[in-house]
């Protein structure tokens, strides 16, 4: 396993006689928001210290991985919400989990009608999308001037939902992977602190009237990087469901309890949520 960086990525990879396998983080496009360090098996990704100066982010929590522990499963990159977390194998993406079965693909999806889109929108879905990951294509004919296309780059694509409100003629449907509850109790945020503010990939944080942060929840994509940022534990994010393939595995059953709790685990297995991970699993199984 070799482990170098550089121009903002990291890239470990592990050479084997028949293939080579990689993993790739592209710094730039991570979140933070540690969902990689919660699911992966082997405590092989940790992050460090956020950095905060005046009440404003300065600096995300950073992604470190330990080469002598990471084994190239890919668990990590399928939960990457920003898809800032690549493992490949001979080029092309394809985490070894997901191949054999015992991480299921989440099922996040854009489609864009478009037949209906009318230039007078202003270009409403790319303006509006946080993450740049939108690009209207037009054309002039006959000095009449139309969109053409509208090219999505869904690797990067958040699923936040803003360009389906943001488009006037409801040509947009987004489903995102996972739905939650974020909790925030804003009389414990410090004055003029707005570090979940800033650290909010979908802008669903603003700073209200009163100078306190309020989310529009609609526009949560559930990542957590607000609970990890937050200098004072004033927030909470659960998430209740994980929309994906059908696998049933004890891997995935450790990073469905990860990702969310041991009552959506007991949910998902249909059994008594009283019972502990243990015997939850192994009742599965026998």
């Amino acid at each position: 396993m070799s482990k170098r960086e550089t121009r903002g990525r990291l890239r470990l990879t592990l050479r084997y006689i028949t293939k080579t396998q990689e993993r790739i983080l592209d710094r730039e496009g991570c979140l933070g928001c540690g969902i990689c360090a919660d699911v992966c098996t082997k405590e092989a990704i940790t992050l460090s210290e956020v950095t905060i100066e005046d009440g404003r982010l300065v600096k995300r929590p950073e992604v470190t991985i330990d080469a002598s522990k990471c084994v190239m499963g890919g668990t990590c990159a399928v939960f990457c919400p920003s898809g800032a977390l690549n493992v490949t194998v001979e080029g092309a993406e394809e985490p070894p989990v997901v191949t054999f079965e015992a991480i299921p693909t989440l099922i996040k999806t854009i489609t864009v009608d478009v037949q209906g889109c009318n230039i007078d929108c202003e270009l409403a879905c790319q303006e509006s999308c946080p993450v740049d990951v939108i690009k209207v294509k037009t054309v002039t004919d006959d000095d009449v001037a139309r969109i053409s296309d509208v090219v999505v780059d869904r690797a990067k694509c958040i699923y936040c939902k803003r360009c389906v409100t943001a488009c006037p003629y409801a040509l947009i449907e987004v489903e995102r992977p996972f739905d939650g509850v974020t909790e925030m109790d804003v009389s414990m945020c410090p004055e003029g602190c707005m570090v979940c503010v800033d650290a909010c990939p979908s802008d669903a944080l603003k700073i209200g009237e009163d100078g306190k942060p309020v989310l529009e929840e609609s526009y949560c994509i559930y990542c957590s990087t607000c609970e990890k940022v937050c200098p004072e534990d004033a927030i909470t994010v659960r998430r209740t469901s994980v929309a994906c393939s059908d696998v049933k595995s004890g891997a995935w059953f450790k990073a469905l309890e990860k990702l969310t709790s041991p009552e959506v685990l007991s949910r998902e297995l249909g059994i008594d949520a009283s019972k502990n991970r243990k015997e939850i699993v192994r009742t599965r199984h026998t």
